[in-house]
């Protein structure tokens, strides 16, 4: 009986792997001799480059973003090419622009057809003869290009890169139906996982709901509490903004912070800067040559800052616009003549 049981638990093995979806990636490349199918998690596989042909080929358990490229290291490779590895026969080649693109499957196909119009878009954009009036017109049609990109392909890996990128600037609940909509297949990646996650947080700290106080140290190294600021009687309004100093459109954004701030310090209002900087003199010299004259914290991780995570920031500058009296968020990622807008609707 045992052995029995164990034969059977093999077969079911045996079976569970033959079941798992199988990938091909051929191409031709002249001047490599390795190949590296790899992304965030490591080398997934390589490939001995023979006669300029070479062949990948595997199981995926579920579609996963990767590159093909001559080095471990994407960022050291010379040829390299975003590849969607899911099940399928799949092409490695070259554009006449002198691109390397793959192709083959649905999300592969998908990808390069949209960065083909994309690329047309630019071009035209970058054109010295293009109009004014047609540069915002280009504009208009780059962005509903991705939107249209997503809506076709919520059965597939490049419908969910392509949410992935407008889930930073859309509101939670937004991202949230959006989700819905995808395949259960696509819900289940590992990608669409880690939205769900982001999303999650994010409608934590939407307008509405209670801030989330946090400690950070001060340039002398003073551990603050967002909690002191906003409880301050003198306070009636805290702006939560996260930048850093290499950022340049934080940098952009000064002017209108400054005018806000001059305009309003003295009828109760605040500003609470976070940034992501990992280096403390880079920091320290960009509020002082800015002349950025309210509250600064960091714990000097980069993007790595815990109160960054806690709010869901995937982008900066952001920003919270806190009501002192409720504890509550009243607005978020105000940009330019905005917050001074926001702020005289309240405060005026």
């Amino acid at each position: 009986m045992k052995k029995m049981m164990w034969v059977a638990l093999a077969a079911a093995v045996m079976v569970g792997c033959a079941q798992q979806p199988k990938y091909t990636i051929s191409g031709q490349v002249e001047g490599v001799e390795m190949l590296y199918l790899t992304n965030n998690d490591g080398v997934i596989d390589s490939a001995k480059v023979d006669n300029g042909a070479f062949l990948f080929e595997g199981t995926v358990a579920e579609p996963k973003v990767a590159y093909i490229a001559n080095a471990a290291d994407v960022r050291a490779a010379s040829v390299r090419a975003l590849c969607i590895v899911e099940e399928g026969a799949m092409t490695f080649g070259v554009t006449e622009s002198g691109d390397y693109v793959v192709t083959g499957t649905k999300a592969n196909d998908a990808y390069k057809a949209m960065n083909d119009e994309a690329f047309k878009l630019v071009s035209e954009y970058r054109n010295e003869a293009t109009s004014d009036e047609r540069r915002a017109a280009i504009e208009q049609e780059f962005e509903a290009l991705g939107d249209a990109a997503l809506e076709a392909n919520k059965d597939n890996l490049f419908g969910v890169m392509q949410l992935q990128n407008a889930a930073y600037s859309l509101p939670a609940t937004e991202v949230k139906e959006m989700i819905a909509t995808f395949t259960p297949e696509m819900q289940q990646t590992a990608m669409m996982q880690k939205i769900q996650e982001m999303v999650d947080q994010k409608m934590r700290t939407e307008p509405g709901q209670p801030y989330i106080d946090f400690v950070q140290a001060d340039k002398e190294g003073n551990e603050v509490a967002l909690k002191t600021v906003v409880e301050n009687p003198a306070n009636k309004y805290v702006l939560l903004d996260f930048w850093a100093s290499w950022c340049g459109p934080c940098m952009a954004e000064v002017p209108h912070l400054k005018e806000a701030y001059d305009a309003y310090k003295a009828k109760g209002f605040e500003i609470f800067g976070v940034s992501l900087d990992n280096n403390g003199e880079a920091w320290w010299k960009a509020v002082e040559e800015k002349g950025l004259n309210w509250l600064h914290v960091s714990d000097l991780k980069g993007w790595q800052n815990a109160a960054a995570a806690d709010y869901a920031v995937r982008s900066i500058p952001s920003n919270y616009l806190i009501d002192c009296a409720t504890g509550t968020i009243v607005a978020v990622n105000l940009r330019g003549e905005e917050v001074k807008a926001k702020l005289a609707e309240l405060l005026d």
